[in-house]
């Protein structure tokens, strides 16, 4: 893994400790998993990760639909679901963006703004993340 990448999950990790489940990178066409801990790892080994992520990359529409229609930019999505919450953004890598899909442990009271803000300041690395993971 790259600098930019350990520079993320580290960041990743510093915000959520133990409670990261997983991360993943992705963009318009394919997509590369950062960190998976070992018990998602069992329980994800029959999911469809890529139509998972093809279903993230709808991010990239909602996004610029959000852009064109809002006074504000937008920063970041967060799912609550019964196993875990997830938080997706967006970096800017150079003229394109990569989608970032993390999920952690339910039931903290996390604070997400700061998640957003610790990898926005990440984000200037960006322009060296390349995606070299599965195809979508």
């Amino acid at each position: 893994m790259d600098e930019a990448k350990d520079e993320l999950i580290a960041s990743l990790r510093e915000f959520g400790g133990d409670a990261l489940r997983d991360a993943w990178l992705f963009d318009e066409e394919t997509h590369e998993s950062l960190y998976v801990r070992e018990d998602v790892e069992r329980r994800v080994a029959d999911v469809d990760v890529s139509g998972y992520l093809d279903n993230e990359r709808y991010g990239y529409v909602t996004r610029r639909t959000f852009e064109e229609l809002h006074y504000t930019g937008y920063n970041y999505t967060v799912r609550g679901f019964d196993a875990f919450t997830q938080f997706r953004t967006f970096l800017l890598a150079g003229d394109r963006r990569i989608g970032l899909l993390a999920s952690f442990d339910p039931g903290e009271n996390y604070d997400f703004d700061d998640l957003s803000n610790r990898i926005e300041d990440l984000a200037e690395g960006a322009d060296r993340l390349e995606l070299g993971g599965s195809g979508g």
